[in-house]
C-alpha cells in the first residue's frame, strides 16, 4: 500500500483518532490531542487509504527539519494494519525526508539504524505484590495526619505544585518546556482521560499524582509531594492508591517508567516489570548543520 508523509495541519483529527482506537493496545501517546500538546510539530507516514500510519515528532531549526522525541511522550508506535507496511521502504523514506533524527519507538521497526534499548515498567493485577519496603512506608504514612483524596483537587494547582517541586532536582521543570506537560494535562482533562489523586493536610494540597486512562491502560504521568511528606511514605501511599484505582478500572498500570536507578527501584517495590522499547538515531545532516548543532548543544549544557 502506497503511503505519504503528511504534516499534522493536514491530518483529520477525527479520522486519526479512529485509527488509534482501532489499533490493539495503542497508547494514549498516539491520540491527536497528546501529539498536539507534547510535540513542537509532528508528521506522519500515512497509507493512502488511511489503513496504517506512523507519527513522528519533528522540529525545524537552522533550516533543517529533524525527527526528535517530544517531551513527556515516551515513544511513538505504528498504527492500524501494520502488516501492510513495507518497513524497508519506510526506513528509506524516513531518512530521505529527515537527514537527522532520534526516534523512540514502542517496537523494533528500523533494521538498518543504530538502536539502543530502553525500559519502562508496568504492573497488572495478576503480578502485583507489594515489596517489604513499600509495605513499611505505606504503614508509616497511615500513622500520619495526612490523607489521600480524589475529590476537590484543582488540576492547575496540582500541576504547578508538581512542576515546582520537581524543578528542585530537574531544571527542565523550571523552563518554558514544562508548558508541554501543562498542555497534555489540560487537554486530557477536557477529553475525560485524566485521573488525579492528592495528598492533603486538612484541606491543603501537599502533593499528588496525575495519570491518564485510555484503552485499558492507566499511565502514570507525573507526581510528587513535599519533601517532608515523602519521608513519611506519601509517594508509596499515593502510588498504591493509584495502582488500586487502575485495577478497579480493569487497567494495566504503566509507571511511565525509567531506567534511572532510583525511579526503577521505586517502581519495582510495586512489582513493576521491565518492558523494552527502542531509541533509534541517525545523522546524515550537512557538515555545517552538525557544527551548528554541536555548538548549540554545548551552550545548552553550560
Amino acid at each position: 500500500m502506497k503511503a505519504n508523509w503528511v504534516n499534522q495541519k493536514d491530518i483529520d483529527r477525527q479520522q486519526w483518532d479512529k485509527l488509534v482506537e482501532a489499533t490493539e493496545n495503542a497508547s494514549i501517546y498516539s491520540l491527536s490531542f497528546y501529539l498536539d500538546a507534547a510535540a513542537i510539530d509532528w508528521e506522519a507516514f500515512i497509507a493512502e487509504d488511511f489503513s496504517f500510519a506512523i507519527p513522528v515528532g519533528v522540529v525545524r531549526k537552522g533550516g533543517l527539519t529533524r525527527v526528535y522525541p517530544p517531551l513527556f511522550q515516551r515513544y511513538i508506535e505504528p498504527l492500524g494494519n501494520t502488516q501492510q507496511i513495507d518497513w524497508e521502504l519506510f526506513e528509506q523514506s524516513l531518512k530521505k525526508r529527515y537527514s537527522k533524527g532520534e526516534l523512540q519507538c514502542k517496537s523494533e521497526i528500523l533494521s538498518n539504524t543504530a538502536t539502543e534499548e530502553q525500559v519502562h515498567q508496568i504492573v497488572n493485577q495478576e503480578t502485583f505484590k507489594l515489596k517489604t519496603q513499600a509495605k513499611r512506608m505505606i504503614k508509616r504514612f497511615e500513622q500520619t495526619e495526612f490523607t489521600i483524596k480524589e475529590e476537590n483537587i484543582d488540576t492547575e494547582e496540582l500541576s504547578l505544585l508538581i512542576a515546582k517541586e520537581l524543578s528542585k532536582k530537574l531544571p527542565l521543570y523550571a523552563t518554558k518546556n514544562v508548558q508541554h506537560l501543562f498542555n497534555v494535562v489540560k487537554k486530557a482533562e477536557q477529553k475525560g482521560y485524566l485521573y488525579k489523586v492528592g495528598v492533603f493536610k486538612d484541606d491543603t494540597l501537599m502533593g499528588g499524582l496525575i495519570g491518564l486512562q485510555f484503552n485499558n491502560q492507566l499511565l502514570y504521568l507525573k507526581g510528587t509531594a513535599f519533601e517532608e511528606l515523602q519521608k513519611e511514605g506519601a509517594m508509596y501511599a499515593l502510588m498504591n492508591h493509584f495502582i488500586n484505582h487502575g485495577f478497579e478500572q480493569d487497567c494495566t498500570v504503566d509507571f511511565g517508567g525509567s531506567k534511572v536507578k532510583g525511579i526503577r527501584f521505586f517502581n519495582q517495590r510495586f512489582s513493576g516489570e521491565d518492558v523494552t522499547y527502542f531509541t533509534y538515531s541517525w545523522d546524515h545532516s550537512p557538515l555545517w548543520f552538525k557544527t551548528l548543532f554541536s555548538l548549540y548543544s554545548k551552550v545548552r549544557k553550560q
